[in-house]
């Protein structure tokens, strides 16, 4: 029996994008981010207004924009795979599925957003909650979704964001105005964001070759990214290929400290 080119391409198309990667298979891909030379010192923030709640143990918080950790492990820099808006979207592993279905929390504690910066699906629930004794809004800014809701103190409020963001915008509070976020939104699931020691991890990404952009607050696209012997391009991307199976293990990548001074 013959089959046309036009009912072959149709049939093609109907498979799901994850079953033409069981075939290739997935792997994993994780790292560590750290900062050489000298730090720069991190300013305290200044706090106006609701002193007692907002001032944990009555001393100033350090601004959460630039956190480095004992080891030197730098803190919220977003991990993200690197493509152009014409580009389909990556087959995405079924164990995602069930992650969409779970909210993503941005708390209000003592006055800072917890956590600091985060990453949320479109379509997904951001779930907007305030464990403070006094009232906050969250005010989400991003290139091409924007929010502005009051929290009620001990309540929360739902919102979905459905247009996705090349990079990680801003949430802020307009009552307490040193409180900020960072929030990125996609529709694939390959972010990370490094924790306290500069690590992340991201499992099950499609085998094959894939970039991945490296971002943080304070430098933007980090292009001043040491990666072993891989180039960083200009909106601080690298080139990797996950084989099946694999976990592709970048290492320990260094970023100079004097990156992050003011110009």
């Amino acid at each position: 029996m013959k089959i046309s080119l036009a009912v072959l391409l149709i049939l093609v198309l109907a498979i799901p994008a994850f079953a033409w990667c069981q075939d290739g298979g997935w792997g994993n891909l994780k790292g560590q981010i750290l900062v050489s030379g000298a730090i720069p010192e991190i300013e305290r923030e200044v706090i106006d207004k609701d002193q007692p709640s907002c001032l944990a143990d009555r001393e100033l918080p350090l601004d959460d924009n630039l956190i480095v950790g004992r080891d030197r492990g730098l803190k919220d820099a977003f991990v993200m795979m690197f493509r152009d808006t014409k580009d389909a979207l990556p087959p995405e592993h079924p164990d995602y599925a069930q992650s969409k279905l779970e909210p993503v929390i941005l708390d209000n504690r003592q006055c800072r957003f917890e956590p600091h910066a985060l990453f949320v699906r479109t379509g997904q629930t951001l779930r907007m909650k305030n464990s403070d004794d006094v009232g906050h809004n969250c005010h989400i800014t991003l290139f091409n979704n924007e929010e502005n809701v009051n929290i009620p103190i001990s309540e929360h409020v739902d919102v979905k964001l459905n247009e996705i963001e090349k990079v990680p915008g801003n949430v802020v509070c307009d009552i307490h105005r040193w409180m900020d976020a960072v929030l990125l939104v996609r529709d694939e699931p390959y972010v990370a964001i490094t924790d306290a020691n500069g690590k992340f991890e991201i499992r099950n990404v499609p085998a094959g070759t894939w970039k991945f952009q490296f971002w943080h607050r304070r430098l933007g696209y980090m292009k001043q990214l040491e990666v072993s012997d891989r180039k960083v391009g200009r909106r601080g991307e690298i080139e990797i290929t996950i084989n099946n199976g694999e976990t592709l293990d970048l290492g320990s990548m260094e970023l100079d400290g004097a990156s992050f001074r003011k110009k």
